[in-house]
């Protein structure tokens, strides 16, 4: 079974979130939609990868844990989908 890149792990809410942001930044979404769907391992995304990808989905900073940015809990479909 081939692995899914970071893009196709988004959760269906973010996903819709990033892309809901195309007609205002289209450039933006297109580059971090690049990044992710040639990525296969979040911890392999820069820094500002990650937080291109929360601003652009409407990901408030404020509720996000160490946790979650460290490791993607909060916007990636959990591992058990294999």
């Amino acid at each position: 079974m081939q692995r899914l890149t970071i893009y196709e792990r988004l959760k269906p809410e973010v996903k819709e979130a990033l892309l809901a942001n195309t007609a205002n930044y289209e450039s933006s979404v297109i580059s971090v939609v690049e990044t992710l769907s040639n990525e296969y391992f979040y911890s392999n995304l820069k820094i500002s990868d990650i937080s291109t990808l929360y601003t652009f989905s409407d990901i408030e900073l404020i509720k996000v844990t160490a946790w979650d940015f460290k490791y993607g809990d909060n916007i990636l479909i959990s591992k058990d989908y294999e």
